[in-house]
């Protein structure tokens, strides 16, 4: 039984491209399912159903940005998480490719430990973004607050929900809390079917539309 995360990417530049296709492929928990070098050829694949459980996808691109792209692939495939990738930390682009769907993004420059870590951490729901990018999704949402609800939150849920919004990531929360990295993501699978959501970016503005902390 393959149990293998089907893995895509989007990127012109053939040698980073190859670079990160090889880091996949030595992974044995990993498969790299296409390696294209741009949003077009990414859609005509999704168009035949090859579908990545996660798309790596670079933000600029020589004809279709991978904003744009984003929204095409999240009505091919609502499922598959998507990392931008950039050669800058630039919060506007960033910001923007989150709204039309990605679930975080990583610097070219990432080491390709963190770039397999990201993938798991996205692969479980999970999201890679900074703090400043969480800021910008909540400050999106100021003066649109909703009543507040009551979706039985534990005391527990709540402190890993305003750590969230705080911008750590899930191991930073463990630490904070003193619990173990799994007892988080048992809590963050409990938190994401109590609200219904099933990515970071629609958990953030949920819990600060309704006042959920």
């Amino acid at each position: 039984m393959n149990n293998k995360i089907n893995i895509g990417i989007v990127e012109d530049d053939t040698i980073y491209r190859e670079t990160i296709r090889d880091i996949i492929d030595e992974h044995p928990d990993l498969n790299c399912l296409f390696a294209v070098s741009s949003a077009e050829e990414a859609h005509d694949l999704l168009e035949q159903d090859e579908i990545p459980e996660v798309l790596l996808h670079d933000i600029d691109l020589p004809r279709m940005s991978g904003i744009d792209s984003v929204k095409i692939i999240r009505h091919f495939s609502p499922s598959t998480h998507i990392i931008m990738l950039t050669i800058y930390d630039d919060d506007t682009k960033i910001f923007s490719a989150v709204l039309n769907g990605a679930e975080g993004y990583l610097l070219k420059s990432t080491s390709s430990e963190k770039l397999i870590e990201a993938i798991f951490d996205v692969s479980k729901s999970g999201a890679v973004m900074n703090p400043q990018i969480a800021a910008k999704v909540l400050k999106m949402f100021s003066g649109q607050s909703l009543p507040e609800r009551d979706y039985g939150l534990s005391n527990r849920e709540k402190d890993i929900l305003q750590e969230l919004v705080n911008g750590l990531n899930k191991k930073q929360i463990a630490d904070t809390l003193c619990i173990s990295f799994y007892t988080v993501e048992t809590h963050l699978k409990n938190i994401y079917a109590k609200l219904h959501v099933h990515t970071q970016v629609d958990l953030i503005s949920k819990v600060y539309k309704e006042k959920l902390i």
